[in-house]
């Protein structure tokens, strides 16, 4: 039988008694807002546009967009917003589910452009595949100064245009792509 040292057994109850009396702190992300009243309208959007079954709306995906357009978190849920036919719209949940999805992409980077102000939302990947900087199998979805961009680019900044939002998802622009770069 191996007997155990009292320096090695003082030194293991130290370190032990050490380690309980340090409190746990979360490591937080620099994120725009998660409420419904903040991030519903963005999300909506994102749903709305990048949503759908064959895009974001599926499990496969790195950012995954849930609602009424796609994917449901309640399996029994139909992916239709249309009451008539049984469906409900987006639920508090789903935007929650799609708010996550979002800031765990990059978390390091939401913090510095949320710090920022938004001043380079361009640092965030999903910001340089919608607007075409980077390949995306989806294309250009947006163009900077266009609603669709300043709804989210406010949301980032802390302050969601309402208004943009709302005027993102009745209207989605599709932008042209630039003939000089095919």
């Amino acid at each position: 039988m191996k007997t155990v040292r009292p320096f090695t057994l003082l030194i293991a109850v130290a370190l032990t008694a050490g380690c309980s009396g340090v409190q746990q702190e979360q490591i937080g992300i620099d994120a725009p807002s998660d409420s419904e009243q903040e991030f519903g309208p963005v999300g909506d959007y994102l749903e709305h546009r990048c949503g759908s079954l064959d895009c974001h709306g599926q499990v496969g995906r790195n950012l995954r967009i849930w609602g009424c357009e796609g994917m449901r978190l309640d399996p029994t849920d139909i992916p239709s917003c249309n009451r008539l036919i049984g469906g409900r719209p987006t639920t508090p949940q789903e935007h929650q589910a799609t708010y996550r999805s979002l800031v765990g992409l990059e978390p390091n980077v939401m913090s510095a452009v949320v710090e920022g102000h938004a001043q380079d939302p361009e640092l965030l990947t999903f910001m340089r595949k919608a607007t075409g900087l980077e390949a995306h199998t989806g294309g250009q979805l947006m163009d900077v100064g266009d609603d669709q961009y300043d709804c989210i680019v406010s949301w980032l900044a802390g302050n969601t245009d309402l208004a943009e939002c709302a005027e993102a998802i009745s209207n989605p622009k599709f932008p042209m792509p630039d003939a000089s770069s095919e």
